[in-house]
């Protein structure tokens, strides 16, 4: 879908000369002739998770993010819990829930190989839970405290907020709802203390991982997506805001939202089409892999922590790069859509540097 999307604004496709290519104290690496080329592995067949006994005595919810890798046998290894919020019974019955599952592994020039870090993810809810606060294998107090962080940010007391933010960042808070109120209250308190454009994007993002279910919070789901575009616009991702722009088109109260963002989009598509460099920096979030879709066909990247996985999709075309620092990556001639995948440790700041050719890098 995302492919399909981006390509209705796709306004022109640059070709590239490596010949030109100034790069002094740089690697030069075409993916094209260098990158390992590869076939990703499918799901063939998985089995849901079904709602343990206990957990439901208890009251008891979790959303999990999970880590693994396909073998070369199509099985899943290496399982690892990137984001937890529940109780140990859960994670049990994930992992055999995936030692069921049964993939195609992935192969290069034919032979199979092990895909290392792909995701997935859990989401253990009670609908009888529904506007009551969490139970007291979750946390009891969240209404107080998030009461009390409402507060200080109204007073502007943002100094108490922040030191409750963190309280809270560190709890076992496991209902969407709430997290999501989290969210938004640490994006109000960015905006007073005047934080990055990183991390309030970070906070909207989390803060949309879940789907809207009533009218009310179809209305919040759109208000949110709109600041949410006006960031990645503002932090030069210019195709993630095409994205946002588009599904939030998609929404029954995003009319007149959408009037507002006009200009911003015509800006977006603007900058895409003068073919000058674009450079954005981006914080990772470790629950997964970041995804940068691409507007030029050569791109850099460097980060304050260790690059743990660095993959780029484009179409048919897909790629495990073997990253290293002070390097220039050149993509095929015949390059489209192309998504660039990157994981590192929670917080890392990296920075993208795209354009038409590697000189201009």
């Amino acid at each position: 879908m995302y492919k399909i999307i981006i390509s209705l604004f796709v306004l022109s496709i640059f070709s590239i000369s490596s010949s030109a290519a100034n790069t002094t104290n740089k690697t030069v690496v075409n993916l094209q002739d260098d990158g390992f080329i590869y076939t990703p592995s499918k799901i063939v067949e998985s089995f849901d998770v079904s709602y343990p006994a206990s957990a439901n005595r208890n009251r008891t919810e979790g959303f999990y993010d999970i880590a693994y890798d396909v073998s070369e046998e199509g099985k899943a290894i290496n399982v690892r819990f990137t984001r937890v919020t529940g109780v140990d019974i859960f994670e049990s019955l994930m992992e055999i829930s995936l030692d069921k599952w049964e993939f195609t592994p992935a192969t290069f020039n034919g032979e199979p190989i092990a895909q290392q870090n792909l995701r997935h993810s859990y989401s253990f809810y009670l609908t009888k839970l529904a506007n009551k606060y969490p139970e007291p294998l979750m946390r009891r107090n969240f209404a107080t405290v998030y009461k009390q962080i409402l507060e200080h940010l109204k007073k502007d007391e943002v100094e108490k907020a922040g030191e409750l933010l963190v309280l809270m960042e560190s709890a076992s808070v496991v209902r969407f709802s709430e997290n999501r109120r989290l969210a938004l209250a640490n994006y109000s308190y960015l905006n007073k203390v005047d934080g990055t454009v990183q991390d309030k994007i970070l906070a909207l993002e989390r803060a949309l991982k879940d789907h809207p279910r009533t009218e009310s919070t179809e209305k919040l789901h759109s208000r949110i997506m709109s600041n949410l575009f006006k960031l990645y616009v503002e932090n030069k991702q210019y195709y993630q805001a095409f994205i946002q722009h588009y599904y939030l088109s998609q929404l029954e109260f995003s009319a007149d939202l959408l009037d507002d963002l006009a200009p911003l989009l015509n800006h977006a598509q603007a900058q895409l089409s003068s073919g000058e460099p674009i450079s954005t920096s981006v914080k990772i979030d470790s629950s997964e892999l970041f995804t940068q879709y691409l507007a030029r066909p050569s791109f850099s990247i460097e980060a304050d922590q260790k690059i743990t996985y660095a993959e780029l999709l484009c179409g048919d075309f897909n790629v495990k790069i073997d990253y290293s620092p002070n390097t220039v990556y050149d993509t095929p001639v015949n390059w489209e859509d192309c998504q660039l995948l990157i994981g590192a440790p929670e917080g890392s700041l990296v920075r993208i540097s795209e354009a038409r050719s590697l000189s201009e890098l």
